[in-house]
């Protein structure tokens, strides 16, 4: 085997062995200590190369794996070794066992193509699963638990700050939440109010693409977010429910708690 082609196999083996830990165990690892633990790997490979000493082969997951990933313990250790074996044996056995049912000879430079290959792939995914935990967590910084009383009635859930939303009341100059409806009866909203003298005004707000519209607002007894009292904020009443969380909050109304 050619001294090249055997570097460039270990490189994308073990790229491929390491990038499929961190997304098995949902780690995330530091570009320089990425190279740091290939180089590594690559150094003991090529002693490997040379001299015969099978006994330094099985240090090798060990050493890698604890430059690669950040600080850990014993059992989050063996956890990923344990996994650096497993993806070993599947994506060698894996391989050779495709070709001997396709009737396809393996050899070295195509042993290095599809390694290459799978390696383009996996790292694709860790960019969209690195894209999407990056999401989730935006959303959930943004995620607030609110409490609100209108009149005797308590509703509580989930607000979501949208810091795009500057809506505000014209006729109080207050900061506007959105809540649905159906959070506060499924019945007739303006007779619910009325019978229980709870005073409503309509603002009225305009939309992208569209007429300017008219919204329900109401005071709130009280405000919590994050178990303190907002100082600021009207409520909106809206026909739709939102998927992900129950009030769509206006960033001034948080930033008066």
């Amino acid at each position: 085997m050619y001294l090249d082609l055997f570097i460039i196999q270990n490189l994308l083996y073990d790229y491929l062995i390491l990038t499929g830990v961190a997304l098995l165990t949902e780690e995330t690892f530091i570009s320089k200590r990425l190279i740091a633990g290939l180089v590594v790997s690559q150094c003991i490979s090529l002693v490997l190369y040379v001299v015969d000493m099978p006994v330094l082969l099985s240090f090798v997951p060990v050493l890698v794996i604890w430059i690669t990933f950040k600080y850990q313990n014993l059992k989050q250790l063996v956890k990923r070794i344990l996994y650096f074996y497993c993806l070993s044996m599947i994506i060698s056995g894996g391989i050779y066992t495709i070709s001997h049912f396709v009737k396809f000879d393996v050899g070295i430079i195509t042993y290095v193509i599809i390694l290459f290959g799978l390696s383009v792939l996996i790292t694709t995914c860790c960019i969209l699963h690195h894209k999407f935990m990056e999401r989730e967590l935006t959303i959930t910084q943004f995620m607030h638990d609110v409490t609100i009383m209108i009149g005797q009635q308590q509703i509580s859930g989930v607000g979501f700050v949208d810091t795009g939303n500057h809506l505000v009341d014209s006729k109080t100059l207050q900061p506007i939440m959105m809540l649905p409806k159906q959070l506060v009866t499924n019945d007739n909203l303006l007779e619910y109010l009325d019978l229980r003298q709870i005073e409503y005004w309509y603002t009225e707000y305009s939309v992208i693409n569209a007429s300017t519209q008219k919204l329900l607002v109401l005071k709130p007894t009280i405000i919590i977010i994050d178990g303190k009292v907002s100082t600021r904020g009207m409520i909106g009443i809206v026909d739709e429910g939102f998927k992900e969380y129950d009030f769509l909050l206006q960033p001034k109304i948080v930033m008066g708690c």
